[in-house]
């Protein structure tokens, strides 16, 4: 008897085969790169039969969606909830930066999505995701520095969200590129006094 199919939508969050899927075809991503990642190498790397790899995804394109979503995942809701329970200004900004260096740290996380990304850029509807997934980064940004600020228009706290996001991106890169020598610590210190000193500041 043929195995089911999946059901279109069906929830494979709680699965822990197609968790570990998902992790192997991660690391093949981060480790050997886009063109290493086929249904066969996702099989070996993950002791998963192929029929469960096309169970779960269907195929190639299917695994990249899903590995689109498990990378690009966030936890905005409950971020945002977290900021909003700290009622200093200045520690709503300290939390969310430091919660960015956290993410920026994880550097096979994004040498998998940069692996990802050429192809994500010319598919339509990941590329319509993306942008849906980057607005909500900038959205949770603006909304801690606007808590924060005294006197600075919408249109600035626009900007430095979108610098906000800008720099988890690049320092992430400079840390996976060089982390032995790379100050990540010490340039998110940095980053957080400008973007404290630039709140802090008043525009007639």
């Amino acid at each position: 008897m043929a195995r089911r199919a999946r059901r279109q939508g069906e929830d494979i969050s709680s699965s822990p085969t197609a968790q570990r899927i998902l992790t192997a075809a991660k690391r093949i991503l981060s480790e050997e790169g886009y063109a290493r990642l086929t249904l066969q190498a996702v099989e070996k790397e993950s002791g998963e039969y192929r029929a469960l790899v096309a169970y779960y995804f269907g195929n190639k394109q299917g695994l990249i969606d899903a590995l689109f979503k498990d990378l690009m995942q966030s936890e905005d809701a409950a971020l945002r909830e977290r900021l909003d329970e700290i009622e200093s200004r200045d520690e709503r900004v300290r939390a969310l930066i430091d919660e960015q260096r956290q993410i920026s740290v994880d550097w096979r996380g994004f040498r998998a999505f940069y692996e990802l990304l050429p192809h994500v850029m010319r598919d339509e509807r990941l590329r319509t995701e993306l942008a849906v997934d980057y607005a909500g980064s900038r959205e949770i940004n603006r909304r801690t520095f606007a808590a924060s600020q005294t006197g600075r228009g919408d249109t600035d706290l626009d900007k430095l969200a979108a610098l906000s996001v800008a720099i988890v991106e690049g320092l992430a890169v400079q840390y996976a590129a060089d982390q032995e020598h790379f100050d990540h610590e010490g340039t998110y210190r940095l980053w957080e006094d400008m973007v404290l000193a630039y709140l802090r500041t008043t525009r007639p």
